[in-house]
């Protein structure tokens, strides 16, 4: 450690703030994983319906990951009544049900609080392939019934390969560079 850093200590400035350009740029580079991340929260999420009165209820409506990708794909749903603006939690039930464009296939779900990992969301799990699909959110109760639609497109999910194919060039051009920068500076010496 105390090599390298008296190596950078008696660098020339410029040459100092190149090598740390190029560390802060393998670390960025490397820095970013894809995680197999599942649960409320994850992936981040984009709102769908936004606080839209359809019928007797005031409704949310947002889905993740965003883009959405291959593999679990979460509808939440928050359910207000539009008299009164209270939250409701008990007393409805939220289901979702999301159909292929192209081929017409249709999974259908009841959204829940278990599944959204707290008492205030309803929310629904879903496991998409590659496709367009509509999404429509019903809600039941006392007040009545309400449904809202959505479209999102499904995109294949970013693999290792797909990173390492789009990083790969980068990598082999910051080594060669780094090589000649060793090499040169051993010339000098």
């Amino acid at each position: 450690m105390n090599m390298c850093y008296r190596c950078v200590e008696t660098c020339p400035w410029p040459t100092r703030r190149w090598l740390m350009s190029v560390a802060l740029l393998i670390v960025f580079v490397f820095g970013y994983a894809v995680v197999d991340a599942a649960g409320p929260g994850t992936g981040g999420s984009r709102i769908f319906v936004a606080d839209k009165t359809v019928g007797p209820y005031v409704l949310l409506v947002w889905a993740g990951p965003s883009p959405a990708q291959v593999g679990r794909y979460t509808v939440y749903a928050r359910v207000n009544d539009a008299a009164s603006g209270r939250q409701l939690r008990e007393g409805i039930q939220v289901t979702v049900q999301a159909v292929e464009e192209a081929t017409g296939e249709a999974m259908e779900a009841e959204a829940n609080h278990t599944n959204a990992g707290n008492s205030l969301d309803y929310a629904a799990h879903f496991e998409p392939r590659t496709g367009n699909y509509t999404y429509a959110v019903t809600v039941a109760g006392p007040a009545g019934q309400a449904k809202v639609d959505f479209r999102d497109r499904v995109v294949p999910t970013i693999t290792f390969g797909v990173i390492s194919a789009i990083a790969g060039p980068f990598i082999v051009v910051i080594g060669a560079v780094v090589w000649y920068m060793l090499a040169r500076r051993a010339e000098k010496r």
